[in-house]
Parts: structure tokens; C-alpha cells; sequence
């Protein structure tokens, strides 16, 4: 079947995210990596601040002396006051009625008005101790600048500068916790759904000199109980999630030769997980493989679950066992003394606190 990929997406889809990762993977012409700007994307403010910011560094914001320049606006010269250019800085700083607002709401040292830089100038006011005073007067200034040119709309200065607290207030309000406010406890065990039937646990595990990728496979009653563990390996590639979803794959066929009538599968993967619960995507890289699992699973009375690593230590501490060597595939009918540690905390019901 034709069709277009994404190469740089496993999936073979296109998303933002994949398009900006691969982006940032290369150099601009000036040869400066554009993860540069990443600064801008971490603020936590909303998303339109961080537009006009973004804009602003790339000098594309639509002041009358840009657009004057592309012949859009018949006068380059600022509407508010009618003496000097409109440019980001007179606009956004060193305008009349800019100077005012900045100055009242705390920015009037000599040092901030003597950037040249934008770039500099905002990263400076975006990361400083009053960094949301500074975003929200960014805002309303740029903002009350539109109302007065295209709306004819005037706003007091205390109005104006009211709204630019109050808008710092709900910012600090959305994204930032209150100090000392807790976080809610998760409370995570091995088999954290509690089933009651036969319990499967597979991860995958890389090691980069040499390239050697190992999953683990670990079989246990709903006590935790050892039954069997598995352990293989896959040379030439440090590809984890095809690790997982080989370990998830062999461990359905081993629970059908043992003539399993229900089975609880865990992998601290969501990724996987998410693959096999959703709709194929048949672009994506290992589409038969996903396809194979889920007709094993729409076939059987398995399911699959997501877990946390804490959730997951036994079948962790095998992959990273078999990818620390050259074995393609070894069956442990007992356990491995080093996991029996791991085993009896798991058989205790130790529960892992997690935030």
C-alpha cells in the first residue's frame, strides 16, 4: 500500500512535536543551534506570550517600521507619539507611553532601557526574580498599543497597570504550585491492579558498548510466586521499544504453550501499551509486530497494563541482565539468586511510595 512517512517519527506520522525535534537536531545558517530558544518555550506562561516572544526574537512582529519595510503601512513613524520610528524596542520599551507603564509597575533602572539586544533584553526580563510582572506588562503593552492604533482605544494608566497585575496573579495562580503545597502520593506495588490469575511482567534494557539490546520475560502466580523467566537478547540495534514490544510478543505465544486461561501483562512502557490498546497505525515501523500481539490478545483472555518502574523491578533486572551479555535467549525454571531479593519484596507486598 502507497502512501507518504514520516521518516522521523516511528509511527510514520507527522506531529509537531517530531517536525520541532527534528529541527532542533540541526544548525541554522548563522551555524547557532536553534535549541537556543528552548528558553522560550519552558516560560510558564500561556502560550500566545510565548508567540509573541518567539516573534519578537525573530524580528517579525508587525510594528509600523516592519511593515512600513514590506510596503504594507504608509508611515514607519509611531502612531502614539508621532515623533520616532516604530520599531520592537520604541514600541514595546521606549515609547512615551511604554516608559510610564514600565516605570510604574516597578522596571525603571537605567540598565533595563540600555539593551540593544531584543533577544537579550526579553530572555533577561523572562527569567528574572519579577519574570511574570515582566510577561504580563510585556503583554498589555503590546496589547493596549493595538487598541490605541487600530481601535482608538485609550486606557488609564492605573487601569492598565491593574490589569497587568492582575494578570501576573492568575499566571502565578495557573503555573506555579504554592510553596509548600504537596503533591498527591502514589502508592505503587508489582501488581498494582491486584489480579487474581497469572501475572506476566516484560521490559527491555540497551547497553551501548558494544550495542546489545535484552528484554526480560517473568511469570508468576497473582502472590508472586515465581513460575519461569526468560531472557533474550537482540544484537545490532539499541531500539527499546522494539525490545519491549519483542518481549510483550514472545511472552503471549509462552503463556499460550502453557495453556493459560487468563493472564494479567505488565510493561512500564505506556508507549507500548498505548500501541497495542489503540487503533493500528499501519505506517508504523513495527506494524506487524503490533498486529501479531493484537491478535494474541483479541484471540485470548489476556489484557495488558501499564506500570511504574517500581512496579516492574523483576523484569527491569533481567533485561539489563541480558543486555549486559552475548546470550540470544536463556529459561530460568528457577530464579536467579540475585533476583531473589527482588522477588521476596515483591511477595511481601512491599508497596513503593512514588510523588
Amino acid at each position: 500500500m502507497d502512501g507518504y512517512i514520516w521518516p522521523h517519527h516511528k509511527n510514520g506520522i507527522y506531529s509537531t512535536k517530531s517536525g520541532y525535534n527534528w529541527l532542533t537536531s540541526h544548525h541554522d545558517s548563522d551555524n547557532q543551534n536553534t535549541d537556543s530558544w528552548r528558553w522560550i518555550w519552558r516560560l510558564k506562561v500561556p502560550e500566545k506570550f510565548k508567540f509573541l516572544i518567539w516573534l519578537a526574537c525573530h524580528n517579525v512582529v508587525p510594528t509600523l517600521a516592519l511593515l512600513h519595510h514590506r510596503n504594507m503601512a504608509n508611515s514607519a513613524t509611531c502612531s502614539r507619539c508621532g515623533v520616532h520610528e516604530e520599531t520592537l524596542f520604541h514600541c514595546m520599551r521606549d515609547c512615551n507611553f511604554s516608559i510610564v507603564i514600565w516605570n510604574r509597575i516597578g522596571f525603571s533602572s537605567q540598565l533595563f532601557f540600555s539593551s540593544n539586544s531584543v533577544s537579550d533584553w526579553l530572555r533577561e526580563g523572562s527569567i528574572c526574580s519579577r519574570s511574570t510582572i515582566f510577561l504580563a506588562g510585556l503583554w498589555w503593552i503590546w496589547r493596549h498599543r493595538n487598541n490605541m492604533c487600530l481601535g482608538n482605544v485609550t486606557m488609564s494608566e492605573f487601569h492598565l497597570c491593574s490589569n497587568i497585575f492582575n494578570l501576573a496573579n492568575s499566571i502565578n495562580t495557573a503555573f506555579c504550585k504554592a510553596a509548600g503545597a504537596a503533591t498527591s502520593p502514589r502508592m505503587i506495588c508489582w501488581n498494582n491492579n491486584n489480579f487474581h490469575c497469572t501475572i506476566l511482567n516484560v521490559d527491555g534494557s540497551w547497553n551501548g558498548d558494544p550495542i546489545r539490546t535484552g528484554f526480560g520475560r517473568i511469570f508468576r502466580n497473582n502472590a508472586g510466586t515465581y513460575i519461569a523467566g526468560y531472557l533474550g537478547s537482540i544484537s545490532h540495534t539499541h531500539d527499546i521499544l522494539f525490545a519491549e514490544l519483542t518481549a510483550l510478543y514472545h511472552g503471549l505465544k509462552l503463556a499460550i504453550s502453557f495453556n493459560c486461561e487468563e493472564l494479567a501483562c505488565y510493561s512500564d512502557t505506556l508507549l507500548v501499551v498505548n500501541l497495542i490498546k489503540d487503533d493500528l497505525n499501519h505506517f508504523h515501523v513495527y506494524v506487524v509486530l503490533i498486529q501479531n500481539i493484537k491478535d494474541i490478545m483479541s484471540t485470548s483472555n489476556f489484557s495488558l497494563q501499564h506500570s511504574l518502574i517500581e512496579g516492574n523491578q523483576c523484569a527491569d533486572f533481567l533485561a539489563k541482565l541480558r543486555a549486559s551479555n552475548d546470550d540470544e535467549l536463556s529459561i530460568h525454571s528457577s530464579p536467579l539468586e540475585d533476583l531473589l531479593p527482588l522477588l521476596r519484596t515483591d511477595e511481601l507486598g512491599v508497596v513503593f511510595l512514588r510523588r
